[in-house]
């Protein structure tokens, strides 16, 4: 069972949304210096097992633990750097070193399939994936430890696993919505809009006033594919479920009644959004939209940090992607920081990694990486500041939300769709992505 897991594992690619990896990694430690830089090349390289790591601690009693995370993000990094800054401080006889490096979910998945497996991680508790890692005997049981009462219960409770236990400490939520900047609609005189309509009579004052109404990036499927789940949540109620449907073959997309309006809707966007979509990155349409080439721009809350530290002086708001009616607007919302213990971990680091773990779930530290990232925190106590989030805030807390894909399709499936709907926004078809999409399934379910 276990090869067969690190099969699956090797193979699959982790929905960067949920999570949001990053574009690009760095170690968050300082002082590493080129010791560091050895120690991630050998890492990349499979040269060193987790015995060796083990044996490698400095003399002495501090003990040095590997926090990998998969926030590739400037908001989250600085937010996690700043509490183990204190924490080390804190705690002389431990050295946390945050490790995070470009696609890192892939490389996470590696590294557990050869026995490397980081005593601390970062990882995404809703999604088939890491059900399988906790089947699998690679996460260690949190069930018990008391920092785990002071996790919102709601969120606690969607990390649970199939046997009760719980895996993961929750840190933060996650969202798909319109980031907007709220001068640029003050000096227009426009309200957020609630339903679709409003929403298009949004772009077009816009337009008519010469500013280009939305920000879009394509050039990265994993960001195309964000998108895409979050407006299947937004504009096809029993979409998410239409695609389960599809992989156990009782369903096609291409028959479905709800899917034709995604897409339909998806290109009246392209129609208000920026010429070099399908070509922009992520940070360069975030850097665009925070120096006001843009009104709006549709990404996740993993964004918000980075946007923020472009323009200081930036209004930022965000709304959910609005449906036909106030009603029937929900948006795509999860579990996002979420951290984790390795099973295979030594006793003494096992409890160094607690000591961590409560001390990132302190409220007061809590709201370190609460300010720097800008996502709702799972840690009772922390308060969001940015009244500019707060119609998502509500809808999420109202509970008009849906869980990303892959916690209940495989991610395969999944990250195959992504590429499908990168061709929509190059061709526009709508019949043909219907149809590409329905193949795709059938291809990746058989794997």
């Amino acid at each position: 069972m276990r090869k067969k897991l690190a099969v699956i594992l090797c193979t699959a690619m982790t929905v960067t949304a949920l999570a949001g990896c990053g574009q690009s990694g760095q170690t968050a430690q300082e002082n590493s210096g080129a010791s560091q830089e050895n120690a991630q090349e050998q890492e990349e390289a499979g040269e060193e097992p987790a015995e060796e790591q083990a044996d490698a601690q400095p003399s002495g009693d501090v003990l040095t633990i590997e926090f990998f995370q998969q926030k590739g993000e400037e908001g989250p990094q600085k937010g996690y750097q700043a509490i183990i800054d204190k924490f080390n401080a804190e705690n002389p006889d431990i050295v946390i070193e945050m490790n995070t490096v470009p696609d890192a979910g892939t490389v996470l998945t590696s590294r557990i399939s050869s026995g490397d497996i980081p005593v601390i991680f970062s990882d995404y508790p809703t999604q088939m994936q890491f059900a399988q890692k906790v089947e699998n005997g690679y996460v260690q049981d949190l069930s018990g430890q008391a920092f785990l009462d002071n996790v919102n219960p709601s969120s606690l409770e969607m990390t649970k696993q199939a046997d009760g236990g719980y895996y993961a400490l929750p840190y933060s939520r996650n969202y798909i919505g319109v980031y907007y900047n709220q001068t640029i609609f003050e000096e227009n005189s426009l309200e957020v809009p609630t339903t679709w309509d409003e929403f298009l009579a949004v772009c077009d004052t816009l337009q008519a006033a010469g500013i280009t109404p939305m920000g879009l990036f394509g050039k990265d499927p994993g960001r195309v594919g964000h998108m895409f789940q979050g407006a299947v949540v937004a504009w096809a109620p029993n979409g998410v479920e239409t695609i389960e449907k599809t992989v156990a073959g009782e369903a096609t997309i291409a028959a479905d009644t709800e899917f034709p309006q995604v897409f339909d809707k998806m290109k009246t966007l392209f129609s208000y959004a920026n010429e070099d979509a399908l070509a922009l990155s992520d940070t360069q349409c975030w850097e665009n939209f925070a120096n006001g080439q843009y009104a709006m721009c549709i990404t996740g809350s993993y964004a918000r940090g980075t946007i923020s530290s472009l323009n200081a002086d930036l209004k930022l708001g965000v709304f959910p992607l609005p449906n036909d009616t106030a009603d029937s607007t929900n948006c795509l919302s999860g579990v996002d920081a979420a951290i984790c213990v390795s099973a295979k971990a030594s006793d003494e680091e096992k409890e160094a990694a607690y000591r961590f773990l409560a001390y990132l779930a302190d409220t007061q530290n809590a709201q370190i990486f609460c300010d720097n990232d800008g996502a709702p925190s799972c840690i009772n106590g922390v308060v969001n500041d940015d009244t500019g989030i707060a119609p998502m805030v509500e809808l999420i807390n109202s509970g008009k939300t849906h869980d990303w894909m892959a916690s209940t399709i495989n991610n395969n499936v999944v990250t195959d769709l992504y590429n499908v709907v990168q061709g929509f926004w190059a061709d526009k078809d709508v019949d043909a992505v219907l149809k590409n999409m329905d193949a795709s399934i059938a291809v990746t379910s058989a794997e």
